[in-house]
């Protein structure tokens, strides 16, 4: 009776440590008995949030093979070493660090034998993270230009940004976690650099600065070449401006006219000249100044040649008789000639103010002969080709010209009475 009682509690054990799916866990007997137990039966384990690995004991019977399953969703678990194993073994598990700051996470493990008779889990806890809060960049310098720059922020908390100006802008102005924001700084009109301190502020108490620097406008250029010389009429000269600074030109002559008055960077100016209608040369200053600093300035000089009156050629005085001569001449002029002809008188240098014959026009050039009547016969004249521009009049050299005797027969007349 007593072997027979021995044998039933036996049989009862063997059946409540493995082969009959007994789940309660506990240390198994001595013998060929199959157990399984995890992390001392402790139901969960805990990670700390900063951490990235952990390991979990499993106690087992050298004749208990084992598998651990887990939900592949859990991406945070980046690996469990070994998932496959017999009797005790630890267990190595990789983990990414909890990028939150205020939330935990938890996985459920599934370890189970061969013929899932026996079945244990664990929750794996990692608790949140101390906060972090990181930027890409922590000192910015930016031209004077109007543009934008990006600045990530690493983080596993709630942030915002704040010191913005009117000057620069940041967008967004707040996030959660990892994310991006979006400097915009507008043009920088002065010749002085700006700062500014954008504050990034964690939910947690977090805090780091971006330092930013904005150039002020470039004060420095050149202007080459800085002496031109142009012809009397009108034309067009150029000098060219090479930098990157804002500029303002003026000019000291309205018959000098640049094409612009003001601008930036470098550009080709073009200077229109009106005609110079004087006998003399003429000049014109025009300075360039730097629109941010009024003592940095280059002049240009420009140097228009003298105006030239007409100019007579071939002027010959034929068929002269006792009451006419023939004046003949051609003239050439920079500006049109507008009146032109023969003045003449007894006195040797005649003006139009005497006796003269005009013609008009709108020539550069040209030629010009007329016969002159009702001269004294025997006379002395004297005769001047005249040509007029807006500059003002040309004569020629005096002709001195005698008109032949009307009292005694001349070469050729009948000298006889009654013809």
């Amino acid at each position: 009776m007593m072997k027979k009682s021995i044998l039933y509690l036996l049989t009862i054990l063997l059946f409540t440590a493995c082969g009959g799916g007994d789940d309660a866990g506990g240390s198994a007997p001595s013998g060929g008995s199959e157990f399984l137990n995890v992390n001392n039966n402790n139901p969960q384990l805990d990670i700390p949030g900063g951490n990235t690995q952990a390991t979990l004991n499993i106690q087992a019977s050298q004749n208990c093979e084992w598998t651990i399953t887990w939900n592949s969703s859990e991406t945070w678990i980046k690996s469990i070493n070994p998932t496959k194993a017999r009797g005790s073994q630890n267990v190595s598990i990789q983990v990414t660090t909890n990028p939150s700051s205020s939330q935990s996470r938890s996985a459920i493990l599934t370890i189970s034998n061969s013929n899932n008779s026996i079945t244990r889990t664990v929750n794996i806890v990692q608790s949140a993270s101390s906060e972090t809060l990181e930027l890409s960049i922590y000192d910015l310098n930016m031209t004077y230009e109007s543009g934008n720059q990006d600045v990530r922020v690493t983080s596993n908390a709630k942030w915002s940004v704040t010191g913005m100006t009117d000057w620069l802008t940041v967008n967004p102005t707040s996030g959660d976690g990892d994310g991006k924001i979006t400097i915009s700084v507008l043009e920088n009109l002065t010749e002085q650099s700006r700062p500014a301190t954008l504050t990034f502020t964690g939910s947690g108490g977090a805090s780091k600065q971006l330092k930013i620097t904005q150039a002020g406008r470039p004060t420095d250029f050149s202007v080459s070449p800085t002496s031109l010389t142009a012809e009397a009429k009108s034309s067009k000269v150029q000098f060219n401006i090479t930098g990157e600074a804002r500029w303002t030109i003026k000019t000291d002559k309205e018959w000098a006219r640049p094409s612009d008055i003001q601008g930036e960077g470098s550009k080709t100016i073009i200077v229109e000249l009106d005609d110079n209608i004087t006998e003399n040369q003429q000049q014109a200053i025009i300075t360039i100044s730097s629109a941010t600093n009024v003592s940095k300035f280059e002049q240009v000089t420009i140097t228009q040649k003298a105006a030239t009156r007409p100019v007579i050629s071939d002027y010959v005085c034929t068929d002269i008789t006792r009451n006419d001569v023939t004046v003949s001449f051609s003239f050439t002029s920079m500006y049109p000639v507008t009146e032109y002809g023969i003045c003449y008188s007894t006195n040797e240098n005649p003006t139009i103010s005497d006796k003269h014959v005009l013609a008009t026009g709108e020539d550069l050039r040209g030629s010009y002969s007329t016969k002159i009547s009702g001269l004294t016969s025997g006379s002395k004249y004297w005769f001047r080709a005249y040509a007029k521009s807006v500059v003002g009049p040309t004569y020629s050299e005096p002709v001195e010209v005698e008109t032949k005797q009307g009292d005694k027969p001349n070469a050729g007349d009948n000298p006889q009475p009654g013809w």
